[in-house]
């Protein structure tokens, strides 16, 4: 019984969270992603860099 309590409680407080986030965002707000590397600057079409990758795995 306790245990569907505190469930109960942790779900009340996490949409309570999601609701505060929601009304605090601005319409025109949108999720981004960049496709630029952080590290070079370089275009990527992909999640990984394929030259920094090389660097990272190169061991001499």
């Amino acid at each position: 019984m306790m245990l569907w309590i505190a469930a109960a409680a942790i779900g009340i407080v996490v949409v309570a969270v999601l609701i505060y986030k929601y009304t605090k965002t601005s319409k025109y707000d949108v999720v981004g992603f960049s496709t630029y590397c952080k590290i070079c600057g370089d275009k990527i079409n992909g999640l990984k860099c394929p030259k920094c990758e090389q660097k990272k795995t190169d061991l001499r």
